[in-house]
């Protein structure tokens, strides 16, 4: 004998079947928002290495233009 799945079933299980999708797609989403959270530290720790790089680099511009004007000053 074939089993006919009432409609109060069918319902049933279909409505199982979102609660696990639901469930599954709130577990990516949480997934997703912790690699962004991830993402942003990354970057920000980026942005405070490049700020100092582009200081670093800041002084040592003005450090060869001293030396520039010591070199200029001696010939002449």
């Amino acid at each position: 004998m074939l089993f006919n799945p009432t409609p109060l079933e069918k319902l049933s299980n279909l409505v199982a079947q979102l609660a696990e999708k639901q469930t599954s797609s709130s577990d990516d989403l949480q997934l997703l928002n912790d690699e962004i959270v991830a993402l942003k530290l990354s970057l920000k720790a980026k942005e405070d290495e490049i700020a100092a790089l582009n200081n670093e680099l800041l002084e040592k511009d003005i450090e060869i233009e001293a030396i520039v004007s010591k070199i200029e000053s001696l010939l002449g």
